[in-house]
């Protein structure tokens, strides 16, 4: 997606646009409808697709954070051990 990346807030407005403008002619208000509630559809599972991925990224840093802790502090215990 690098020419989405580059694009301003702005220029992603009018590239919306232009699609909805787009796909609207020639068509009926149910046609429109139905392609629209389509093009939600997608997002909201795009969405969705995104937030779990999240989670799960988060849910790894969080054990490997914790993963490092606790060898952190095993180490530290290692090291108070006295022998005789």
């Amino acid at each position: 997606m690098t020419f989405i990346d580059n694009l301003s807030p702005e220029d992603l407005l009018i590239l919306t646009n232009a699609f909805a403008i787009s796909f609207s002619k020639d068509k009926t208000a149910d046609e429109i409808n139905v392609l629209g509630n389509f093009i939600v559809g997608i997002g909201c599972l795009m969405l969705t697709i995104a937030s779990q991925q999240q989670y799960l990224t988060i849910l790894q840093e969080a054990r490997n954070s914790n993963a490092t802790q606790n060898n952190d502090n095993n180490n530290a215990a290692a090291d108070d051990i006295t022998i005789g």
